[in-house]
């Protein structure tokens, strides 16, 4: 299921967009893998006056099923990234196995906040916080935070973010630029 609202053009003043996911496969039908994946994804934009807007989303999703070890990687969670937590590189917060290498969780669950401000014309200013996790038993909770450019371009918005992640494994540097092109939700 998939539903999408807005008003006011590339870079709208009001808009609101739901979408949930289901898969099932099972052995009996030839999969490698008897399993259910549910996806939940939700956002918001909203605005105060011409110069001021609100964007947030929330993503979470679930795999139902007794081990993963049969489940390939693509089908399991892993957060970070532009559109996920901004502070932390695509798709690396996610379980470890003993080598330290990323596996992927049964659970995800994400969440942003962002509030825009207009400089002048199609120029935007934006400060946000992300927070969230992919998991198998217990969530080890992440948090970045930054700031950015938005421009209102014909095709939609066009974003630079330069966000910090405040909780790198090994105090490593947590700096990260993100670019995005296209709807915010």
């Amino acid at each position: 299921y998939n539903r999408t609202k807005q008003k006011g053009g590339s870079m709208p003043y009001s808009a609101n967009r739901l979408s949930l996911r289901v898969e099932v496969s099972d052995e009996a039908w030839g999969s490698d893998a008897s399993f259910v994946r549910l996806r939940g994804r939700a956002g918001w934009i909203g605005s105060a006056g011409d110069n001021h807007r609100f964007v947030t989303r929330v993503d979470g999703g679930a795999i139902l099923m007794e081990t993963l070890r049969s489940l390939p990687p693509s089908l399991r969670f892993f957060a970070g990234g532009d559109n996920s937590i901004r502070g932390y590189s695509y798709e690396t917060v996610s379980p470890r196995n003993d080598e330290g290498e990323l596996t992927g969780g049964r659970y995800m669950l994400t969440g942003s906040l962002e509030y825009q401000y207009r400089l002048s014309g199609n120029w935007w200013l934006a400060t946000f916080t992300d927070y969230g996790s992919a998991w198998d038993d217990t969530p080890d909770w992440v948090q970045g935070v930054g700031a950015g450019v938005r421009w209102a371009s014909p095709v939609g918005p066009v974003s630079l973010d330069l966000a910090f992640g405040l909780d790198q494994p090994g105090g490593g540097s947590g700096f990260q630029l993100h670019f995005s092109l296209g709807p915010e939700l």
